[in-house]
């Protein structure tokens, strides 16, 4: 059963007789809009290796404002990790939750609490993330409806309005994120390794966005192209081979895929 570690931000996906003496964690980040049901599929394929985690983004209810970008939000999850995550830890992000991943990884090194690897799929490099300027604040309903179909982000039909109201503004909260990224003048290459895996039919990230996550990697990048589209969080030719690239990477302890 899902629950959150602490005030909601960090999540547990597996229950505790099922990751007690798991060899170490995982981070799943989905992407915008995304929720803490995303990489439900994933957890019997992680089970009993890892201990399987996710996040809830901030915007999902009435009342809660956005950190200040994906580097507040980062800083959150970092400490939080360190708090109530004792297990070594790789990290997995989708789409923007690949963003997000690379700054908590980048916040963690400096705890003193690096990642054994981090994963990107089907996701812009951080320089890409931070040159977006799209505004979303001042966004009416209908524009931004209809830049999230632009972007492929699935929303609930429209006779299901308050699921739908709900949605956007989980979309309208992590848009806002990646407006207010700013990844730093300089690279930040992390000292591990760093995986990337894109989607071969994606239609919102570029092929090319697959190399220039090398800025964020310190080793030659390990890429892998999957027969799938942007949206592949279910989609069992995504889980499996990611999820076993993630397993080998726990159980050599050094992260690679």
């Amino acid at each position: 059963m899902v629950r959150p570690l602490g005030d909601g931000l960090l999540w547990e996906l597996t229950p505790e007789p099922a990751w007690t003496g798991a060899d170490a964690a995982v981070l799943l980040l989905p992407g915008v809009g995304g929720t803490t049901g995303d990489f439900a599929l994933w957890t019997c394929h992680l089970a009993p290796v890892f201990r399987v985690l996710t996040v809830r983004y901030p915007g999902r209810d009435r009342t809660a404002d956005p950190p200040p970008g994906p580097a507040g939000l980062a800083a959150g999850l970092a400490h939080r990790v360190v708090r109530h995550v004792p297990e070594p830890l790789l990290i997995l992000g989708h789409s923007m939750g690949a963003v997000i991943g690379y700054e908590t990884a980048c916040r963690l090194a400096r705890h003193g609490r690096p990642a054994l690897a981090l994963h990107v799929c089907a996701a812009f490099s951080p320089p890409e993330y931070a040159a977006f300027d799209l505004n979303t604040r001042t966004m009416d309903d209908d524009a931004l409806t209809d830049l999230a179909r632009t972007l492929a982000i699935p929303l609930p039909r429209e006779e299901r309005a308050q699921q739908r109201h709900d949605a956007l503004r989980a979309v309208r909260a992590d848009l806002a994120l990646i407006d207010a990224y700013d990844c730093g003048p300089r690279p930040r290459p992390l000292e591990y390794p760093v995986t990337v895996w894109s989607a071969r039919d994606d239609t919102v990230v570029p092929a090319a966005s697959a190399h220039r996550w090398q800025s964020a990697a310190r080793h030659p990048l390990t890429h892998h192209t999957l027969p799938v589209a942007h949206h592949c969080l279910t989609d069992r030719q995504a889980i499996e081979p990611i999820t076993r690239a993630l397993r080998a990477g726990a159980r050599s302890g050094v992260g690679w895929a």
